[in-house]
């Protein structure tokens, strides 16, 4: 569900807000590099993206630090996610407030608002230490899953031993992977044929995952 959320967030932000992304900071560093040297360059957008992803990861660190050690879930996460929820609620407001086009300064505010949103999510989740999995930037995951399944293919001693808890692992990064492409795919026909949906999924998709793991917890 968080995952859904990133992908959806980064699909939003991208085509519907201000050409920048709210969970891809490796893509909002080349933006902000290249316009460096374009005469129309935007460093502007890609920059408060990253200031608002920063100050919400530090956010999320901040609220979710006391979590234990080995935790597979605890209150300050789902804590976490509902202050996220509520930033992606607001920013889903404001924009369908606007008609779907926001002005040039409306449009740097709201994208540093799901910035900041999407960077409390991460620095909460970190904290669960979930091996090779992380629900915001997924070029890592795809990373450690290629590299994991090609060490099994290979029969490596190491991987071999622990096939069981791998398989595992690389199914969760499976699903990781599916949801986060999914949700951009749902975003891409929300912005053709529902365009009020188009921020409402990542709000709902994170007080989805709130809520489960308040209750389970």
């Amino acid at each position: 569900m968080l995952a859904a959320a990133s992908g959806s967030a980064d699909g939003w932000s991208y085509f519907g807000i201000a050409h920048a992304f709210v969970a891809n900071m490796t893509g909002n560093t080349v933006l902000l590099g290249i316009s460096v040297f374009q005469s129309h360059g935007d460093m502007l957008h890609p920059f408060a993206a990253i200031g608002g992803y920063i100050a919400g990861t530090a956010l999320g660190t901040l609220i979710s630090r006391r979590v234990p050690e080995g935790a597979i879930w605890a209150p300050p996460i789902s804590w976490a996610l509902f202050i996220e929820a509520l930033l992606l609620l607001a920013a889903e407001a404001a924009y369908v407030a606007m008609g779907y086009q926001p002005s040039p300064d409306a449009s740097t505010i709201l994208l540093a608002s799901v910035a900041l949103a999407i960077g409390i999510q991460s620095g909460a989740i970190v904290q669960l230490r979930i091996p090779g999995v992380v629900t915001t930037y997924i070029t890592g995951t795809w990373t450690t899953l290629t590299n994991g399944l090609t060490l099994l293919a290979a029969r490596q001693p190491s991987i071999r031993r622990h096939e069981s808890e791998f398989e595992r692992r690389f199914a969760l990064q499976g699903i990781v992977l599916g949801a986060y492409f999914l949700s951009a795919v749902l975003t891409g026909w929300a912005f053709r044929h529902t365009p009020a949906l188009v921020g409402g999924i990542s709000a709902f998709a994170v007080l989805g995952a709130a809520g489960y793991g308040a209750i389970r917890n």
